[in-house]
């Protein structure tokens, strides 16, 4: 669970999951705000997991505009529903590109990092509750055919984050980079200026 403070006010969440989030469960899609420890969630390579925690938390009411979620219309990532995602939310984007850049097809990105593609753009939060999935270990599970969302693990498994055979987690600016070339490669969206700078980085140009 991350959080940062603003300057004389509340804790700001800027991971974790909408309550209002489905995810893929064994029994269909289950909101996230529903699930309680013990509940099995469909993960993205170990099949079924049974969710070790869950932590609920009402975000600020007064969100300054560098926190603000990101936003997927529908369709952004083969998704059937908009979703609303905290900035440092991770999730998975699989891409020849990234496997090019990084050697790893299956790369892991901050939500913050896909603004500008495919119509994601920055809003003011509506979450009402926003919910944090603990697994005894770090999973990816589905909250869409190709929407796929990191949750993390307990105690020591948490510094394993999201690190395997054909995946990995990629820092800020390696996300930027992904993302650029992504936009690039698609004409899709607007290329904003911190994207167009981190292009330029990744194909030296």
């Amino acid at each position: 669970m991350v959080q940062t403070r603003a300057a004389a006010g509340p804790a700001i969440l800027v991971d974790g999951l909408s309550a209002l989030q489905f995810l893929a469960t064994g029994d269909g899609w289950v909101m996230a705000g529903d699930l309680e420890p013990g509940d099995r969630v469909l993960s993205f390579d170990q099949g079924e997991v049974p969710v070790a925690k869950v932590f609920r938390s009402r975000p600020a009411l007064r969100v300054p505009q560098p926190f603000w979620p990101v936003y997927l219309p529908v369709g952004a990532m083969d998704n059937d529903e908009p979703a609303e995602l905290l900035p440092a939310q991770m999730v998975m984007l699989e891409s020849d590109l990234a496997e090019e850049l990084y050697g790893e097809p299956f790369v892991m990105v901050p939500a913050s990092s896909l603004v500008g593609w495919n119509g994601i753009e920055r809003r003011a939060p509506e979450a009402e509750e926003i919910v944090h999935l603990q697994f005894d270990a770090p999973q990816v599970v589905f909250a869409g055919r190709s929407l796929l969302l990191g949750c993390g693990g307990a105690g020591v498994a948490a510094a394993a984050q999201f690190r395997g055979q054909g995946m990995m987690t990629l820092t800020a600016t390696e996300a930027r980079q992904l993302v650029a070339g992504l936009i690039r490669e698609s004409g899709a969206g607007r290329m904003l200026p911190p994207a167009q700078a981190a292009l330029a980085g990744a194909y030296r140009l």
